[in-house]
């Protein structure tokens, strides 16, 4: 039977508890996965499921423990700019389409890697002519501008008493996500009753900021790294992102991870 989230969350947490003991155990098998091709880079490995985190594996062995063991060339000085470009180049005639996982898992280089040489993923991108696949819209209306025109698409839709919906924001171009609204407002709700219409009966939260703070710190410990927001929105055990803006009130989950980690004496 295969085995849910939860239970592959809990197998990784305990596997991460015990790494000194199960050393033998790991050793075998990330052996089995350079043999059938899965790890082709030792800074890679935090990407194959039920795998520990590379700054785990480098508490266990050292470099040359590393290079002498597996086999494996472990690279110290970071990538010059146009190893990078290089890399990125090969990947981009083999996929066409790259994104910052598909450039770690073929050639080994991060987003780390990248940040420290082009200051992020994105500027990257810029520095190489192309248009990064996502950008983020700036928030330039006022809260009274964002409260007229949900009332206007109200009016539109016929939702006289509830108003809108986010969807029906969207339909009729609404620019930002739902956690600006978030950051704005709250929740819906709050919107709705500055626009002049009616809350709707809606189930009462089950999250505090501290509640999903610890949430947080726990995956950290598990995964000896910050999660990104596209890996909380995957794990089906973890709120959606829009759960951690509202309640840290922030869009940027960097400020979220920052907080929580400055909590728990973590730099």
């Amino acid at each position: 039977m295969e085995q849910t989230n939860k239970e592959k969350l809990k197998s990784k947490k305990n596997f991460g508890k015990n790494l000194s003991k199960n050393k033998k155990e790991l050793q075998n098998l990330i052996k089995e996965k350079i043999k059938h091709g899965e790890l082709k880079y030792m800074s890679q490995i935090e990407i194959l499921e039920g795998m520990p985190s590379y700054k785990s594996i480098k508490k266990i062995w050292t470099k040359k423990e590393l290079e002498d063991i597996f086999g494996i060339k472990i690279r110290i000085s970071s990538y010059s700019d146009s190893e990078i470009i290089e890399a990125y180049t090969r990947v981009k005639a083999m996929y066409g389409n790259v994104t910052s996982k598909l450039m770690k898992q073929e050639t080994g280089i991060g987003v780390d890697s990248i940040r420290i040489r082009f200051g992020s993923w994105n500027k990257f991108l810029i520095f190489l002519g192309e248009k990064p696949k996502r950008e983020l819209n700036k928030v330039t209306d006022t809260n009274e501008e964002i409260i007229n025109f949900y009332r206007n698409v109200s009016m539109k839709v016929g939702k006289i008493i509830y108003g809108a919906s986010f969807t029906d924001l969207k339909k009729y171009g609404f620019q930002y996500s739902k956690s600006v609204l978030g950051i704005r407002f709250t929740n819906m709700n709050n919107l709705r009753e500055l626009a002049g219409f009616q809350k709707r009966c809606e189930r009462n939260t089950k999250y505090t900021k501290q509640y999903l703070g610890n949430i947080l710190f726990e995956y950290y410990k598990i995964y000896g790294r910050r999660l990104t927001q596209a890996e909380i929105m995957k794990d089906e055990n973890l709120p959606n992102p829009t759960a951690f803006f509202n309640y840290f009130q922030t869009t940027e989950i960097r400020k979220i991870w920052d907080e929580v980690l400055e909590l728990h004496k973590i730099e």
